[in-house]
């Protein structure tokens, strides 16, 4: 699932203060060893600066020297803490703030690029990627950092903007033709986590939403509710008969541009790590009204009634999914009281048979 804005084109939460505990600096002296680990002991770490705005992973832009890539970023995911079960109750109560998809996510990243680039989708060159955990209690990443802007960029003019829509939504086109053997999430070893029914992938993301939701008291009978959809609707979803590769987390600012006014294109589709095997109508940039964008993608929405209820039924849980997220996990109680009135209010659409 994704960690979306409560509005998907705008960038604020790239540049709010970062307050999310699963994100945490490293020293000076951890930096330097993975640096060297990975290029060598002749390299020189000549600057480097942790870079604001993510609430998930921690960033840094490294410069190097005596290196053939001398300007390069370091992602590291939240840290692997066990978190010890605790008793409520009389109930097990698990403390771990990640969802199940999340603690394998990053690990997977250079598959998800592979496939954009066999696909013909720009994408960030991974220069390494450590999911040993030997060096720093997380999985890491370095990249090569590419000169750019993010789509949202002010400076950007309409008409670049336009261009640049429409060439996203052909990149998305060719994204969703990169079919998987199930439904779920790609890991590391090129395998799918999930199960051959969609429906059966969408339930297990609501349980455990709610199971989260539930231990703490949040949002009270709406997990089961959202749960109970997804249980009584089973053909519905799994009228969906082959999973697509889905980014899950497509929106500007998570698309970086380059070049001169007039002449700007798509530099790289970036922080893949969301994506997995799912509906292509799962992906919610199709819900965009921008005309450019549809005009690249190429391909309608399902018109049918149950084309409808589906995507309805996928912003409910996306909803449901980002009002926790945002609440009790990132820290953001503003964008999460946004999803929670969302969540209820399409809760209450699709009570009442509300899907347009």
């Amino acid at each position: 699932m994704a960690h979306q804005h409560p509005n998907q084109h705008s960038n604020q939460h790239k540049d709010q203060k970062q307050n999310s505990g699963l994100h945490s600096p490293i020293s000076t002296e951890v930096l330097n060893s993975l640096v060297h680990k990975h290029f060598g002991d002749h390299v020189v770490v000549k600057k480097f600066g942790l870079l604001q705005g993510g609430l998930f992973n921690t960033t840094y832009r490294i410069q190097l020297e005596h290196a053939p890539i001398t300007d390069i970023i370091l992602r590291l995911a939240p840290e692997r803490v066990q978190y010890p079960m605790t008793e409520k109750s009389g109930k097990h109560i698990e403390r771990d703030p990640l969802f199940s998809f999340e603690r394998t996510m990053m690990a997977a990243e250079p598959i998800i690029y592979e496939h954009y680039r066999v696909a013909g989708i720009p994408a960030p060159e991974v220069l390494a990627c450590d999911d040993s955990a030997q060096d720093v209690p997380r999985t890491y990443m370095f990249m090569a950092f590419i000169p750019s802007v993010q789509l949202d960029h002010a400076s950007i003019e309409e008409k670049d903007k336009n261009h640049l829509y429409t060439q996203l939504g052909m990149y998305t086109a060719k994204m969703h033709r990169i079919e998987g053997a199930s439904f779920g999430w790609p890991q590391a070893d090129g395998t799918i986590r999930g199960s051959e029914h969609w429906s059966e992938v969408l339930l297990a993301i609501a349980e455990e939403t709610s199971r989260k939701a539930a231990q703490i008291g949040y949002m009270p009978g709406v997990g089961e509710e959202i749960m109970a959809i997804f249980e009584q609707n089973k053909a519905l979803f799994d009228q969906i008969k082959q999973p697509v590769l889905v980014h899950n987390d497509l929106w500007a600012a998570n698309v970086l541009v380059h070049g001169k006014q007039g002449e700007m294109s798509i530099a790289a589709v970036i922080d893949g790590d969301r994506s997995m095997f799912a509906d292509r109508e799962y992906e919610a940039i199709l819900n965009t009204d921008s005309d450019a964008f549809h005009a690249g993608y190429g391909r309608p929405l399902d018109p049918s009634p149950e084309g409808q209820a589906r995507r309805h039924a996928y912003r409910l849980l996306s909803s449901y999914f980002n009002a926790y997220v945002h609440q009790h996990q990132v820290d953001q109680p503003e964008d999460g009281r946004i999803f929670e009135e969302r969540t209820l209010d399409l809760l209450e659409k699709w009570k009442s048979g509300q899907f347009r």
